[in-house]
């Protein structure tokens, strides 16, 4: 009375809560019948996520706009489905289609970023099933020019001893602190020019 059933396949392709049933018919020695049911009920298989899962890009004198797109590969769930979701953060609004395709809209330029600087988001996402994947988007810093005004011209009427002309010069700068130069003495034929940091 011992009995086997193996199955022909995984039958990974049932979702959650799906069956698939067989009913054998048998019968003891003197022939009585009975009717020996198997069933097999779906669980989920866990989705394999791919795809633009991380993004880094320089910042601009605008905010950026990343986009990228994810894969999901399910037997048990259509392809390319996942939860749609918009999730904000100080940094920026990610936004996730059902198909997979994303959007990250920087909350800033992020100027003040020097460069090597970085900022960063993560979002969790699920596929259609529930597999957790997470979107890493970067933002590096790029340097960004001063603007230098002050004294960068200078016109004096020659005396009988070597003249001394003074200046200053200004520097605003969104990635460095304003006012700050690199210190520097030149000598040319016609006089030496010094300039403190």
């Amino acid at each position: 009375g011992q009995w086997t059933f193996v199955a022909s396949s995984a039958f990974n392709e049932l979702n959650v809560g799906q069956q698939v049933q067989e009913s054998f018919e048998v019968t003891s020695i003197d022939g009585t019948p009975a009717t020996v049911t198997v069933t097999i009920t779906g669980t989920n298989d866990a989705a394999v996520i791919a795809g633009d899962v991380a993004q880094t890009a320089a910042e601009t004198n605008a905010p950026l706009t990343l986009n990228g797109t994810l894969t999901s590969t399910d037997v048990d769930n259509t392809d390319n489905s996942f939860t749609a979701a918009t999730i904000v953060r100080d940094n920026g609004t990610f936004t996730l289609a059902a198909d997979g395709q994303w959007t990250f809209v920087a909350s800033s330029a992020f100027n003040e970023l020097n460069v090597g600087q970085q900022v960063q988001e993560s979002f969790e996402v699920t596929s259609i099933d529930g597999t957790p994947a997470t979107v890493t988007v970067t933002i590096t810093g790029t340097n960004d020019a001063a603007v230098i005004a002050g004294d960068v011209a200078q016109t004096a009427a020659e005396t009988n001893a070597p003249l001394t002309l003074n200046g200053t010069l200004t520097s605003t700068d969104v990635d460095n602190t304003d006012n700050s130069f690199t210190a520097a003495t030149i000598v040319r034929d016609n006089g030496t020019f010094t300039l403190a940091a």
